[in-house]
């Protein structure tokens, strides 16, 4: 967590490291391929991904470090349909692993913007007492706050299930590039949970990315970020061009949601310049909104202030260290 003393997990570091942000980076051994990772592939990667963040040597141990209260959202990014949402089948992996850790399946709410977007990215709706609910905000009896909530140059209603139903979020974006922001992923994706995103484009999304993750609700209830970085859209996002699609094989989880993407961005300028793209910031769409939500106290953008975990998980689920970039 930012600011909060965190142990170096490392089996060669037994020191302490303080005021550091941890993110793990967890890629798939066998990522040769642009066809998406099934539940089982998700599943070994979440596993290695909450015990490499953690130090835990369980994942139901490591799930009850990180993740907190009775009722837990599970925040999607379903604007492109199956091509470049929020997979189901990681859905899925991470909604069976939060059960095996003893939430029960109606206590886990499948959220989005729209419930026409989460059913065209191939989630089934679910508004019943049995199974892992799944609901957009514009659903019968849901909708948007009664008031107002402001951070900065950001005034807007937030959806009643982050406000009312869950006790905390986990944050499920992609990785992507974006038109405007130069960087779609963990901050970016929260303005699916406000009722006026096209107010707030301007200047490349600064300050306003930072301002609603720094609205009340969403800074006190986000508590876990997961980006799937497994397949990246580098240009032409946040639509689908798969002449701009690479894979990288890749989840990033932390607690500190500025620092997940932070290192979001380290990927995804590396697969601009690998691919022949110029950096973001010589495409006119530099990320300025991480050093702004720094500032605001919402997490570390400085990767010298980054505790970054990163190893690979085989078919098996064995793990070893591996590099971000490679």
């Amino acid at each position: 967590m930012a600011g909060t003393p965190n142990p170096v997990l490392h089996e060669s570091r037994s020191w302490y490291i303080y005021y550091m942000s941890s993110v793990a980076v967890v890629k798939y051994s066998n990522r040769d391929s642009l066809s998406p990772f099934d539940a089982a592939v998700y599943t070994r990667m979440l596993t290695s991904a909450f015990c490499l963040f953690t130090g835990a040597k369980d994942v139901v141990e490591a799930i009850h470090r990180v993740v907190r209260g009775n009722t837990v959202g599970i925040k999607t990014n379903c604007v492109t349909r199956k091509v470049n949402s929020t997979p189901v089948s990681l859905v899925d992996a991470l909604a069976r692993l939060l059960v095996k850790a003893g939430y029960l399946d109606n206590d886990l709410v499948v959220w989005d913007r729209t419930s026409r977007e989460l059913s065209a990215a191939g989630f089934s709706l679910n508004a019943s007492m049995k199974g892992v609910r799944c609901t957009g905000t514009d659903a019968n009896g849901i909708g948007y706050s009664n008031s107002f909530f402001t951070s900065g140059s950001v005034n807007s209603l937030i959806s009643r299930i982050l406000t009312d139903l869950v006790d905390s979020n986990i944050n499920v974006p992609v990785l992507k590039d974006h038109s405007v922001a130069g960087m779609s992923a963990g901050l970016k994706n929260m303005y699916g949970a406000i009722n006026n995103p096209n107010k707030y484009h301007a200047d490349n999304c600064n300050p306003f990315c930072a301002h609603v993750s720094a609205l009340e609700p969403i800074r006190a209830k986000n508590k876990l970020t997961i980006i799937d970085a497994t397949h990246v859209q580098y240009q032409g996002g946040p639509g689908y061009v798969p002449d701009y699609f690479a894979q990288y094989g890749g989840l990033i989880i932390s607690d500190d949601p500025v620092a997940a993407d932070r290192i979001g961005l380290e990927i995804l300028e590396h697969l601009r310049k690998t691919n022949g793209q110029p950096s973001l910031e010589k495409a006119g769409r530099p990320v300025m909104y991480l050093a702004t939500a720094e500032a605001l106290g919402l997490g570390t953008a400085t990767m010298s202030k980054i505790d970054l975990r990163v190893a690979e998980v085989d078919s098996d689920g064995r793990t070893k260290l591996a590099e971000l970039l490679s």
